[in-house]
């Protein structure tokens, strides 16, 4: 089924004929095989009402569009008729710095947002990977996240509430504008992380953090893997106060641009320099425990930038020419028996490069190949290794012919016959990125 010419005139009527593509030049929206009929543009929320209300009327399959950057993400649209790409609404509509609150619309890139947060001395604490092409709209429904996690948090945690457009036009808000919120149930989590398939977020109020007035960042090089996790363990279980403790194996140290390759953390402190100062000296004291010596990383801006970029953005073309990423969880203490686990299991077909926010367990990587065949079992076999530590594989990106012999979503959680219903019940027509998450919902 298409969109046919009615609606695409009926489109031009809603949003202004500059606002509505059609024909020719829509590959930037294509999503594998699958190019779009017509990208819609709508300037505000009542035209996204409308447009939604169109499709839903027709029938009409719905791919949300922010930047563009994580639309890799999940399967392939089952159906995919109409691109509704948010760029249009990329405004802050408030900030309060007194309140540590602001709201901004979901087609703001995550680069312009910081920038306006920071004329008030303030920063949003989500350094998701390609901030420069991300919109604040994909990575809250990706719910993808950071090196800053370990302080701040994820999306969860900083999200007060979101304003939505449903399936049939209607617009909605969950949670609330302050940081206190005494609802009795937390909408505004159902869809962070929903891929769009409840809604298409038009905007969100979250809490924000003042910028520190210091940062200090070490390199600390471990003799393996396993030395490497305990050091890690010690230094989150210690009075120290880091925002980031960043645990990656020798090629993700190499490829984030490390001074060696070979097992690294990445420790970084922020706030006053008296007290950076004071944890400097503990960093250095506890690290001495394990024979090992925080080399001060000057300007770790470039490092920093690296390393929330990685897997999407690395190259190391002598580990194969085929890659695929992922991100996958185990529990906290378990990162290093990962990390080995999986390079045991693909050392035969495939090679890897594997980074850990140590502090949640949260891993991400890549694993490259020479052949299609060996990339599939590679990564099939990176997914088992982590399964029997009780973690999960995620496949972020990968070539279409790896994608037809891998699922990338993995085997369904418990909970998909929940999320199946609340499909269902957002979304009866399945119009909003139908066939896009976990299970094909």
């Amino acid at each position: 089924m298409t969109v046919a010419a009615s609606l695409t005139e009926a489109l031009r009527a809603t949003v202004g004929v500059d606002h509505v593509l059609a024909g020719e030049g829509l590959t930037r929206y294509r999503l594998g095989a699958t190019t779009p009929e017509a990208v819609v543009l709508p300037g505000d929320e009542s035209e996204v009402s409308q447009v939604l209300r169109l499709a839903w009327e027709g029938g009409w399959a719905v791919v949300p569009w922010g930047g563009g950057a994580h639309q890799c993400v999940g399967y392939r649209p089952a159906r995919y008729d109409l691109a509704l790409d948010v760029r249009r609404l990329g405004r802050v509509l408030e900030h309060e710095p007194a309140d540590m609150t602001a709201t901004a619309q979901a087609g703001i890139r995550m680069t312009d947002l910081q920038t306006q947060l920071g004329r008030g001395g303030q920063f949003l604490p989500l350094d998701a990977a390609l901030a420069g092409h991300a919109s604040l709209g994909g990575i809250l429904a990706t719910r993808l996240t950071g090196t800053l996690r370990c302080r701040y948090g994820t999306a969860r945690d900083l999200v007060l509430g979101v304003r939505v457009a449903h399936a049939d036009g209607t617009i909605t808000r969950a949670g609330a504008k302050v940081v206190k919120n005494a609802t009795g149930y937390d909408v505004t989590k159902l869809y962070l992380g929903s891929h769009g398939t409840l809604g298409i977020l038009l905007e969100a109020t979250f809490r924000v953090y003042p910028r520190p007035a210091a940062e200090q960042a070490w390199w600390l090089r471990s003799t393996d893997l396993k030395a490497g996790q305990l050091l890690a363990n010690r230094i989150l279980g210690s009075s120290l106060v880091p925002n980031r403790v960043e645990f990656l194996d020798g090629s993700a140290a190499w490829a984030c641009g490390c001074p060696e390759r070979g097992p690294s953390l990445l420790v970084s402190i922020s706030g006053i320099p008296e007290a950076i100062r004071a944890q400097a000296d503990d960093l250095a004291r506890l690290a001495g425990e394990f024979d090992v010596t925080p080399h001060e990383i000057h300007e770790p801006g470039h490092l920093w930038a690296a390393l929330s970029d990685f897997p999407w953005v690395t190259e190391d073309p002598e580990r194969g020419h085929l890659r695929t990423i992922w991100r996958g969880g185990v529990l906290s203490a378990d990162c290093a028996r990962a990390m080995e686990a999986i390079q045991t299991a693909i050392a035969q077909g495939g090679a890897s490069c594997i980074a850990a926010s140590v502090a949640q367990g949260a891993l991400r990587g890549e694993v490259r190949a020479d052949t299609v065949q060996e990339l599939a079992r590679s990564l099939t076999s990176a997914r088992e290794a982590l399964a029997a530590l009780g973690g999960y594989l995620v496949v972020l990106d990968a070539p279409e012919a790896v994608r037809r012999s891998v699922d990338v979503w993995g085997p369904p959680p418990d909970g998909v016959s929940t999320m199946r219903r609340l499909k269902a019940e957002f979304d009866p027509k399945g119009i909003l990125n139908p066939g896009r998450f976990v299970g094909g919902i």
